[in-house]
């Protein structure tokens, strides 16, 4: 029988009926935040089996003339196949599947695939044998004893090595079908999750790596990234959104946490004496619609909100994007396109109405950027090296990994340099690296001493320190290059060549998903076919985020990866021979004209 559950609900709602042990037997939300699709399925399903619906005035074919049942808005029938399983299936249900997994030694395939990623379960076959694991670190945050801990489940369960992510957290590979129970057990032992780290999900919650010892900043704002995570974690309806999700937090200090890459973020800004009525102080700008894979960055709202809002508001956005995010394609599904189709204004209104309904008074306030102090200078070498902290005789140390991957020596041996010398506190950063926290001044060369035995450098003036790359064809299917075997091969040929003094971002990027967000590096590389056939990328150049927000420009491509090595020594020869003193690559190449890139970096 066909229903229309908004319908069905509606004619309850408007009744004498109570409907409060309905309510209460399907595990209700409270009532402010309105019913879930679930709820409305049962609703309306049980006022046509009881006949109720007659009673309530709907009419006998009520059922038929309502017209199709809904999911989330959209009529079942025109959902795309991974909202059908969704609708069919909540994604937090599927415990069972993951344990027949292990115990039949079985790899997730087709549409299991994708329920079991919203669980962090990823099947990656072809590319490589076995499951891969995105961790859900909140704020990208670790604690010494857990960085050992996960040193142990790299060799123990996964493949032998971890790879930091663009989303401040970590990945592992390699790891056999009837070992993902023991991953779960290993995780929850050292207080971590997969969970929600993958497919239709609110990603990892980024925040600036320094917060909390930032000479610069505004205000710590981890912990409200940290409530975030635990709000969606814990709130069914906020897993298996339309599609995936990202938040970030930034403190307005030393280092870029990019969140103007994101779907949602929160920049701490000092607003000064205004005219516009609102007290001066410490709040947060409200972002939207970030998706460098897209051609889109983050954009002001107009809109501020005080700190500790900010997990309110959160889950208010998301209820929005829940209800009118596209189920139908795939590729018109992310946040951009609600705020595309609607406008900033309707899906801020429609935001502050959730909040509204929440019941605890929670205002987004309307404030023009002019009241806004200018915010300190991003230092785009800050995220390597030794650095003082707000705490006198404290510093922090900034790794420069290769890459991002780690073997589980390494990261047990950055784990125990963390107690030993620092305060057991690490931060993972959007750069692929990490920073170890409250070192004393006293101790940071003896630090620094065990973290080069360990084979890791905190050279920031090195073509390693500005080096992304997303996973590339060596573990994805997506992918149309090598990229970390092409990174590790540019690095290495560069460095022979030239001695920067101040860094250059290389982005390499699979696929046009831009994983590792190719349009904000100095220099992006875009797998793709060369002329032969063979991997080749598009080559960009003159990318950039927050203060230098801009999306880099084609300068040529396709390049065969068996060439990207010379394009590359003569882009960044031009440049160092070309260069007003100390001008950096990216004010070079923003100097530019479109017609005069090939001619001035290509000759």
């Amino acid at each position: 029988m066909s229903i229309d559950t908004n319908n069905a609900v509606s004619i309850a709602e408007n009744s004498n009926l109570d409907t409060s042990s309905i309510i209460a037997s399907s595990n209700a939300a409270p009532a402010p935040q309105g019913f879930t699709a679930e709820q409305k399925r049962y609703m309306a399903s049980l006022l046509v089996d009881l006949n109720l619906h007659v009673a309530l005035g709907a009419g006998q074919n009520a059922a038929e003339e309502i017209g199709p049942e809904t999911f989330w808005g959209t009529p079942v029938e025109d959902l795309c196949k991974q909202e059908t399983a969704k609708y069919e299936r909540h994604v937090l249900d599927i415990w069972d599947d993951i344990v027949a997994h292990n115990n039949n030694n079985q790899i997730a395939e087709g549409i299991k695939d994708f329920m079991f990623r919203h669980h962090g379960l990823f099947n990656v076959m072809p590319a490589m044998e076995g499951f891969m694991t995105r961790l859900r670190i909140p704020g990208c945050k670790l604690r010494g004893d857990q960085m050992i801990g996960l040193g142990d489940i790299a060799e123990d369960i996964a493949g032998g090595y971890a790879h930091i992510t663009t989303r401040g957290s970590f990945q592992m590979r390699e790891i056999p079908p009837n070992k993902i129970l023991a991953l779960n057990s290993a995780l929850y032992d050292i207080g971590l999750s997969s969970k929600g780290s993958g497919a239709d999900s609110a990603r990892n919650i980024t925040a600036t790596p320094t917060a909390g010892f930032d000479p610069e900043e505004l205000i710590n704002l981890h912990k409200y990234a940290v409530e975030v995570s635990h709000r969606i974690l814990n709130t069914r309806d906020l897993h298996g959104i339309p599609r995936k999700f990202n938040i970030s937090f930034d403190n307005a200090g030393t280092i870029s946490v990019v969140s103007d890459t994101n779907d949602v973020g929160y920049l701490a800004v000092k607003v000064k004496e205004n005219s516009q009525g609102v007290d001066a102080g410490i709040y947060c700008r409200i972002l939207f619609g970030g998706i460098t894979g897209h051609e889109d960055f983050a954009r002001d709202t107009g809109l501020i909100c005080r700190p500790e809002d900010t997990p309110e508001i959160s889950e208010a956005i998301l209820r929005v994007f829940l209800e009118h995010g596209d189920r139908t394609n795939r590729k018109k599904a992310r946040f951009k396109y609600v705020l595309d189709q609607h406008g900033f204004d309707w899906v801020c209104e429609k935001v502050q109405e959730k909040l509204d309904g929440f019941g605890n008074g929670v205002k987004m306030i309307s404030l023009s950027r002019d009241a806004d102090e200018p915010r300190p200078v991003i230092k785009r070498q800050a995220h390597i090296g030794v650095h003082p902290q707000a705490q006198k005789g404290l510093n922090y140390i900034g790794v420069a990994l290769r890459l991002g991957r780690m073997s589980p020596e390494q990261m047990r041996g950055a784990g125990r340099i963390a107690q030993k010398y620092g305060s057991n506190d690490i931060r993972l950063t959007v750069w692929q690296n990490f920073l170890i926290a409250d070192v004393a001044d006293a101790d940071v060369a003896a630090a620094v001493s065990e973290l080069e035995a360990l084979g890791m450098s905190v050279d920031a003036n090195s073509f390693a320190a500005g080096a992304v790359s997303c996973t590339g064809r060596w573990a994805c299917k997506l992918a149309n290059a090598y990229t970390k075997e092409d990174a590790s091969n540019i690095v290495d040929h560069l460095q022979a060549r030239f001695e920067l003094d101040s860094p250059i971002n290389i982005h390499l990027t699979g696929c046009p998903n831009s994983c590792a967000q190719h349009y904000i590096g100095d220099i992006g590389l875009v797998g793709t076919a060369a002329e032969d056939g063979s991997e080749g990328y598009n080559v960009l150049v003159g990318g950039g985020c927050d203060d230098d927000q801009g999306l880099a420009r084609m300068l040529c491509g396709p390049v065969a990866s068996r060439d990207i090595c010379q394009v590359l020594e003569k882009v960044v020869g031009n440049y160092m021979n070309g260069r007003k003193q100390g001008e950096s690559f990216l004010a070079f190449t923003r100097g530019l004209e479109d017609s005069q890139l090939t001619e001035q970096l290509l000759a």
